[in-house]
């Protein structure tokens, strides 16, 4: 089954434009990173089996943890980790570079945490993981966060027996 509602010649052109109005945006503060392949693996087990796990760009930390260096001229490419019980009244948002005044009102938009653990008491999945990350999207140079920080993200959430991540954008 092919999905793919464009052209490889369209994606191209989609994709230079997206840069050039990067490169004007962030006033040169801004190096593109493109992956080689997509990272996708077949469910090994059914639904009901999984361990699942939240991961956003968005900037979400826990009351009590350091927010996210919105001054850096570099960004911040350092992560939270969010406690799989933790109340999602504890859920903080430290970004400026979209409006998340809806998920500081109900961190779920962003964050779906609750909407995960009804999963897991409804048995529709396995269980929620011990353990969440938070990250920013506002890393104008990828490239140490994609060799260095997701391969430890990665390692974290296997040492933990996650088996599939939801990933949501800020």
């Amino acid at each position: 089954m092919n999905i793919d509602p464009m052209d490889a010649s369209t994606l191209e052109e989609e994709w230079a434009a997206w840069e050039a109005r990067c490169s004007v945006s962030h006033a040169g503060h801004f190096a593109s990173l493109r992956n080689s392949r997509v990272a996708f693996h077949r469910l090994e087990k059914p639904l009901s089996a999984l361990r699942v796990g939240l991961g956003t760009s968005g900037g979400i930390y826990e009351q009590g943890a350091p927010p996210f260096d919105m001054v850096s001229h570099d960004g911040d490419d350092s992560v939270r980790w969010i406690a799989g019980t933790a109340p999602t009244s504890t859920l903080r948002f430290a970004h400026d570079h979209y409006d998340h005044s809806d998920a500081d009102r109900d961190p779920n938009c962003m964050f779906p945490i609750d909407r995960l653990r009804e999963l897991a008491d409804e048995r529709i999945i396995e269980s929620v993981a011990a353990r969440h990350v938070g990250f920013m999207g506002w890393i104008p140079d990828p490239h140490r966060f994609a060799a260095e920080t997701v391969p430890a993200i990665v390692s974290a959430l296997v040492g933990d027996r996650v088996d599939a991540v939801v990933l949501s954008p800020g």
